[in-house]
């Protein structure tokens, strides 16, 4: 069931690959980014290399529930981003899908658009799943973009779901049904 998506996007530049030991680098410092973690993560916090390893690590391991991805650049070792696939549940064919592209010199450049295609199209027609959730905070204007603009529907808001700074934080709820993904990409 965790068969890796790894073929490029059509325009060939944004792969979708397994992690490997060479993502440790790029993992650790984009873990370490306020502005990164400040856009992705509930909390911030400084990460150690153990624990940057310990999640990789479990991260390359197989799984039912979860798959782990790095994205890419064809020609480039490193990885420029990473993404997961979360919370599968073939009960009731849903995920959850996270995204971080951690080389900022890269974003804006529909990069993460291509990843977000690459990792709904491996949902869908892979894993055979019929629903794609995405929940994006309200003050990341580049994520609400990115989701809409790969065909997510904003389905819902959390009031206040988060403190940071000093203030509460809403995050979007966006969703995504295979039908629709269907009719966009044929």
């Amino acid at each position: 069931m965790n068969d890796s998506p790894t073929s490029p996007v059509s325009d060939d530049v944004v792969e979708l690959r397994p992690h490997s030991p060479a993502s440790l680098e790029p993992l650790l410092r984009w873990k370490n980014d306020l502005e990164i973690q400040r856009l992705s993560d509930d909390e911030t916090h400084t990460y150690s290399r153990e624990q940057v390893a310990a999640t990789l690590e479990r991260w390359m391991r197989p799984s039912e529930e979860i798959v782990h991805l790095s994205i890419g650049l064809v020609g480039r070792a490193e990885p420029i981003g990473f993404l997961h696939l979360a919370l599968i549940e073939q009960a009731h064919q849903r995920c959850r899908l996270g995204i971080v592209i951690g080389e900022k010199e890269l974003w804006g450049r529909g990069y993460g658009h291509q990843a977000v295609v690459r990792a709904v199209g491996h949902a869908f027609d892979v894993l055979g799943l019929e629903r794609i959730t995405a929940e994006v905070f309200a003050d990341n204007p580049r994520s609400v973009r990115l989701l809409e603009g790969a065909g997510f529907v904003r389905e819902g808001v959390m009031r206040e779901s988060i403190h940071r700074d000093g203030r509460r934080v809403d995050e979007l709820v966006y969703g995504l049904l295979r039908h629709e993904w269907s009719k966009g990409h044929k």
